[in-house]
């Protein structure tokens, strides 16, 4: 018996040794045919200890790096070294891609973590700080990728919900004890209040403060700044106005309205998803939302 525990035992051991030796064989051969492509392109890059390289352009920088909650803004260009087109944000029409900084690691994070707002950059990222074995649509697994990235801006939670008011047109807005900012869109003195406890039907429209690569019910891909539209509460489904069943923000606005109202809300992350986020929306987001009451009961 002894000596089939043995015998397993160096068996798996040689396995785990094969297994180890392969992906160092794979390791050492991206690494090669990076710096082939480096070197048949004259190109001067650096390498990080994760094995990245990279080469940068400073010359517009600010001197700004994202924080914890930044939104960083950036266009992109993504190929595989044979030049094969994997993904791209559209200058043209302005079309960027934006992260929270710091929610979640995604394939741009370390080479954002090495640029300052205006800074561009050239990257090479070995599979292993890619997309690994994984394999999807002309990225074929253990595929080494090239991403040219430059950084737009990079904005706190400040600066966004003030670019929100810019952008949704809420200048003059009211700016309430919680940190939210409130505007009226049409106004009815004479209709009744939202009280707490009032079975309250609401419309809504929900928006980040730029555009999100979204995909419609025929396949096609396109930007916008919704993440969400509808109606809360029903005559099977109600919603109790001060219940606490919604964020914080909304429930706030609510009651702020009369029935027939409407009115623009931004809410900071703190009333709104905070730090969490949920499967839509990132954490440490501010959000925008168009709001109308359209009965209470």
């Amino acid at each position: 018996m002894k000596s089939i525990y043995l015998f397993l035992f160096i068996s798996l051991g040689l396995l785990s040794s094969c297994a180890f030796n392969e992906v160092n064989q794979q390791t050492e051969q991206a690494d090669a045919a990076i710096q082939k492509y480096i070197k048949d392109r004259s190109l001067t890059m650096q390498k990080t200890a994760d094995g990245m390289y990279y080469s940068k352009d400073t010359k517009a920088s600010t001197g700004k790096s994202a924080s914890l909650s930044d939104l960083v803004k950036f266009h992109y260009k993504m190929t595989l070294l044979d030049g094969t087109l994997i993904d791209s944000t559209n200058r043209v029409l302005n079309q960027f891609k934006a992260e929270v900084w710091g929610t979640k690691a995604t394939v741009f994070t370390l080479p954002l973590s090495n640029l300052k707002e205006g800074e561009s950059g050239v990257f090479i990222l070995p599979s292993t700080l890619a997309f690994g074995g994984s394999s999807f649509g002309n990225v074929p697994a253990y595929a080494t990728i090239r991403v040219d990235i430059t950084v737009i801006s990079i904005r706190t939670e400040a600066e966004q919900m003030a670019d929100m008011k810019v952008a949704y047109g809420m200048e003059n807005a009211e700016l309430t004890t919680s940190g939210m900012f409130f505007k009226k869109l049409v106004e009815k003195p004479s209709a009744a209040q939202v009280l707490v406890g009032q079975n309250v039907v609401v419309s809504y429209v929900g928006k980040f403060g730029y555009g999100v690569l979204q995909q419609d019910s025929a396949g096609k891909w396109f930007y916008s700044p919704t993440f969400g539209s509808g109606t809360i509460g029903s005559a099977t489904s109600a919603y109790y106005a001060g219940s606490g069943n919604l964020i914080s923000g909304f429930e706030e606005a609510v009651m702020k309205l009369r029935i027939g109202e409407k009115a623009s809300i931004i809410l900071p992350y703190k009333l709104a998803y905070g730090t969490a986020g949920n499967t839509a929306i990132p954490g440490y987001s501010p959000l925008y939302f168009e709001i109308e009451i359209i009965s209470a009961q």
